[in-house]
């Protein structure tokens, strides 16, 4: 880890050669003003287009952003290829299609004055209800598996420290992350500060989620039960 940088904003993406450019660039406005040095890791998900060399050119104009591919694809592995690459202090991930980089800047003034904390977003009036039912599942799901109290368990931007990153010892390659990531945060008995904002429009493309996806969050929080109890052993 380089001392030089404080945060690391991890941001996954899955082809969006149309518009990554243009994404990347929004980034810098809110978080010049934080008055920190930080790095934007780009990761590549298995995409199909062009998306990976649209970010290697950039990166090699553009010191702040870095790349790092992730062929064999998946939300969880995406994150995780980033966080392994960053060298921040203070970690950052979100999904690059629907986050609206200003967000990143207020919750980081959140989670310092929390300190120690995981910050996350919590997304309210999307417009999409069979999203919001979905979510309410999934919240419920972990809520009982987990004793999870925060609320839109999905939600990103999420912060934390790397302390914590490093305690959590996360693994799921798949779209069960941020259940991974609360369900051990809530057994670590770590705050969760959450910021409320409204539904944010995707940049571009189109969302991979559907009923197949959906599904198989859902089991795949319930399949989650063995990592959770064997990161619950090892913490006594």
């Amino acid at each position: 880890m380089s001392d030089a940088i404080y945060l690391s904003v991890v941001l996954p993406c899955r082809n969006q050669a149309d518009h990554i450019g243009e994404v990347l660039s929004k980034y810098k406005e809110p978080l010049d003003k934080i008055g920190k040095s930080y790095e934007l890791v780009v990761v590549p998900n298995a995409c199909t287009d062009n998306t990976f060399e649209i970010v290697q050119e950039l990166a090699a104009k553009d010191s702040i952003i870095r790349v790092v591919y992730n062929p064999d694809g998946g939300w969880g592995l995406s994150v995780l290829t980033g966080l392994a690459a960053a060298r921040g202090a203070v970690l950052c991930y979100t999904n690059s299609a629907r986050t609206d980089p200003a967000h990143i800047a207020i919750l980081l003034e959140k989670y310092e004055k929390a300190l120690p904390c995981l910050a996350k977003v919590r997304r309210e009036n999307r417009a999409a209800p069979t999203r919001e039912i979905g979510s309410w599942l999934y919240n419920l799901e972990g809520s009982l598996l987990y004793g999870i109290k925060a609320s839109d368990i999905n939600g990103t931007p999420k912060i934390m420290s790397r302390e914590i990153y490093q305690k959590l010892n996360l693994s799921s390659p798949g779209d069960v992350l941020d259940m991974e990531v609360l369900a051990k945060v809530t057994h670590l008995g770590l705050p969760v500060v959450e910021f409320p904002v409204a539904g944010f429009k995707r940049h571009g493309g189109k969302s991979s989620t559907g009923l197949k996806s959906a599904w198989n969050m859902y089991a795949g929080a319930v399949k989650l039960r063995g990592n959770i109890n064997s990161f619950k052993q090892g913490q006594k």
